[in-house]
């Protein structure tokens, strides 16, 4: 289902013939964009943060929001009209308070169409309302389409597009990111995309193979990437992951750009790390770090030649990190071999030190266990990093030789936060029958790591017999 509407032409008629000419650094500002997605409003509790992220694009006097899906956490329709008063509260009639419109530029995620079926919601819905047809009514993807027109008061289609201040923005609800290719080719000169102005993309999934590189969490294997390929001046806002907006990772530049957005709701702690999500059946030895504290967003900037990505969270309003400054041409100065071969790994300070602690703790699933804890301080952050998690390992002392016995890797704990809140330390748990049997000497050697993998020098504990 496509929709180029009508208002479409009305919005960007004067500005959409404007020959788009370079500027210099410090040059306008054209456009202003407010960047959330993964909101997952459940019910009231979650809608305080959901408006103050909203009030400060109020207050920046953005032009427009987007929010790449999963705005109604279980499907529901309630859910969703808690998310349309927000919004209608801060912006009257989608509008600012000086009165300049602010468009909305949402598209449903896997939650808003899917949740419904998640956890214990279709056992909590048939106790609440036990007639089906009453059941239905209360989903959204009943019907998706007359849910948002009636909450959101503006027409819907799987694929859309919009003009504001005379850029073009095309979304792509959840389900419907295979139909792009198609909707590009259709509607590319009406839509003026190819040439130097940038144009923009949502959904929710991100494009397979560009952020976080293509183990990422959430992707969508691949179908916006074929499609955004042809356009150079595409750039794709993405979310689903929840990876944190302090991972450098989370911007990519290859025959297009591409943007995650993280989430308003929780950063995601990633898999691996021992601190992290679970997977694959791994048991881990610490528990899962506080998730919760990450709730964030961006306001984008878009100038002639680049887009300054401010990054905050918005628990204590602070920025996670210095602003991005991603270019819209030429050398494509984010891809990530680029990048990261400029990346300076952060490093301990001078005499720092790993010491070492036994006894008896608990598992993350609560089993009682023989561990080892190894404890270092923080790393220094570097002129170009934070530390991202620490790479931990255990070497076996025999004669005149250490060899490996055991790695893991541990997410600072600070990896989500803003660099106000910077971890002091850091541990890492091994259960003792991780580690050789009893007499074998081991010493645990630390190394900083960034996102990006630069490793700084290693620091080591004293030879310990376990």
């Amino acid at each position: 289902m496509f929709d180029v509407s009508r208002r479409f032409f009305l919005a960007g008629a004067a500005a959409s013939g404007a020959r788009f000419l370079g500027a210099a650094p410090g040059g306008e500002v054209h456009l202003r964009l407010g960047v959330l997605s993964d909101i997952h409003i459940f019910d009231e509790k979650q809608v305080p943060v959901f408006e103050r992220a909203l009030e400060f694009f109020r207050d920046r006097k953005a032009d427009g929001v987007i929010i790449a899906g999963d705005m109604a956490d279980r499907g529901l329709v309630d859910q969703l009209e808690l998310v349309a008063k927000a919004w209608f509260k801060v912006f009257p009639e989608n509008r600012r308070p000086d009165g300049q419109p602010i468009e909305k530029l949402f598209v449903y995620g896997n939650h808003d169409v899917q949740g419904h079926g998640y956890g214990d919601t279709p056992k909590t819905l048939a106790a609440k309302y036990p007639d089906e047809a009453t059941r239905a009514a209360h989903r959204i993807v009943t019907d998706r389409k007359a849910v948002w027109e009636r909450l959101f008061k503006e027409p819907w289609s799987g694929v859309y597009a919009k003009r504001v201040k005379g850029y073009t923005f095309i979304g792509s609800h959840w389900g419907y990111e295979k139909e792009l290719e198609s909707f590009l080719k259709a509607n590319e000169a009406k839509l003026e995309l190819k040439g130097g102005k940038p144009f923009f993309y949502a959904q929710h999934p991100h494009p397979g193979d560009t952020v976080q590189g293509p183990w990422a969490w959430g992707h969508d294997k691949g179908v916006a990437t074929r499609a955004l390929s042809a356009y150079p001046n595409a750039v794709a806002f993405s979310g689903h992951s929840h990876y944190s907006l302090t991972d450098e990772r989370c911007v990519w530049q290859g025959a297009f750009t591409s943007i995650g957005t993280s989430s308003l709701s929780y950063i995601f702690a990633q898999y691996w790390r021992e601190n992290g999500e679970d997977h694959d059946n791994v048991l881990m030895q610490m528990p899962l770090l506080p998730e919760h504290l990450g709730k964030q967003g961006m306001l984008v900037d878009v100038y002639d030649d680049r887009l300054v990505i401010e990054r905050r969270e918005f628990l204590g309003g602070e920025k996670v990190g210095p602003d991005w400054h991603v270019p819209l041409a030429g050398p494509r100065e984010f891809a990530f071999d680029v990048r990261g071969a400029k990346m300076v790994a952060p490093e301990f300070a001078s005499g720092a030190a790993v010491t070492v602690t036994r006894g008896m703790g608990k598992d993350r699933r609560g089993a009682a266990t023989d561990q080892v804890t190894v404890h270092f301080p923080a790393a220094k952050p570097s002129s170009t990093s934070r530390v991202y998690d620490y790479e931990v390992r255990a070497f076996a002392s025999h004669e005149d030789v250490d060899y490996p016995v055991a790695s893991k890797r541990v997410l600072s704990e600070s990896f989500h936060l803003p660099p106000t809140r910077e971890a002091t330390k850091g541990t890492c748990v091994f259960a003792a029958s991780e580690l050789p049997k009893k007499g074998t000497k081991i010493r645990f050697a630390v190394r900083p790591t960034e996102c990006y993998g630069n490793k700084g020098r290693p620091i080591f504990s004293a030879p310990v017999e376990l």
